[in-house]
């Protein structure tokens, strides 16, 4: 099939491009190259387009190419980042993911498949968090997913085309960008440990999410192409629905170093920092007939397999796990 990754120079686009790619796809890339969360990587093997889905010429290109899946995951980043410029979260997640839809209406796509986020629900401690728990953003990264959310079901919910939103809980693995200390629990306090520096905990230890290793959220979402347990309009969390605390998190990392003590820095917490949320997959073990995750302890193992072959250097474009002859 011919299907189309916005965002898929990033860092869970490029995972999900070569799995496609390997089972025999033809994939196009839309991306800026501007990732900052992850070490931008172009698959050889892939089509590629430099450039914004805002901009009317790149939307013509894909309209041309006539992809039959969509798979959007172009985004400005979440979190603290998400701050530095709102107006970019605001054209990418809310009116890029407009335009994108379409064009998804006007070729007849057979699937249009969002990657969504946690931040739609906001903070909820208390409560775990259904597909229909209340939708109360409280950061500017999550009001703008939310909106595509929105435009998804405005445009398309109508249509012959099949909506997937996946609302992905924090994801990490191989291929995330260790330099970049904005977004990413997991690959911050890496990080720290990767530069043999203390960690800084911003705000407090008790804080905790729902951690996903990439080869899972990636196998959901290339499982959901022939998955006939999905309606034509699907709201899935994509989590392992288990939560880990800050605190138990750092020490699951330092226990993979032989460390016994470490120094931690506490520093007051960041706008668009939510103190803590926990999914129930419930529906996704419905859907994917009970799919097994990597449990966080060997996710971590092989991630730390990988940042040990990384030297501390300031670009490392030539570092992704899926590059040849770094």
């Amino acid at each position: 099939m011919k299907i189309l990754v916005t965002g898929g120079a990033g860092f869970i686009g490029s995972h999900l491009v070569k799995k496609l790619i390997d089972l025999k796809h033809q994939v196009l890339i839309v991306d800026k190259l501007n990732t900052i969360g992850g070490i931008p990587f172009v698959h050889p093997k892939s089509f590629f387009i430099k450039g914004d889905i805002c901009n009317k010429k790149i939307l013509k290109k894909i309209e041309k190419w006539r992809p039959s899946i969509i798979y959007h995951l172009a985004a400005q980043s979440g979190g603290e980042s998400a701050y530095d410029d709102p107006k970019k979260d605001f054209l990418s997640n809310g009116f890029g993911t407009y335009l994108l839809c379409l064009i998804a209406k006007k070729i007849r796509v057979k699937k249009f498949i969002y990657t969504s986020s946690v931040a739609v629900y906001g903070s909820n401690p208390k409560k775990k968090i259904v597909e229909k728990s209340e939708k109360k953003p409280d950061s500017i990264y999550g009001i703008s997913k939310y909106a595509g959310e929105m435009f998804i079901r405005q445009v398309l919910s109508n249509t012959t085309t099949q909506t997937l939103i996946f609302r992905v809980f924090n994801t990490y693995g191989p291929g995330e960008n260790l330099n970049y200390l904005k977004k990413g629990m997991v690959s911050i306090y890496c990080s720290y440990v990767w530069k043999k520096k203390p960690i800084i905990v911003k705000g407090s230890l008790n804080r905790f999410r729902n951690y996903q290793f990439i080869d899972d959220v990636v196998n959901i979402l290339t499982l959901s192409l022939k998955n006939k347990q999905l309606n034509k309009n699907e709201i899935i969390n994509l989590s392992n629905g288990e939560y880990t605390t800050v605190k138990n998190l750092i020490k699951k990392i330092l226990r993979l170093n032989y460390f016994k003590k470490y120094k931690i820095i506490k520093k007051v917490s960041t706008k668009g920092d939510s103190f803590g949320y926990n999914a129930s997959n419930g529906l996704l073990k419905r859907k994917f007939k009970n799919y097994k995750f990597i449990p966080l302890q060997k996710g971590l193992k092989i991630y730390f397999k990988w940042i040990k072959s990384v030297p501390v250097v300031k670009n490392l474009k030539n570092y992704h796990p899926l590059k040849k002859n770094k």
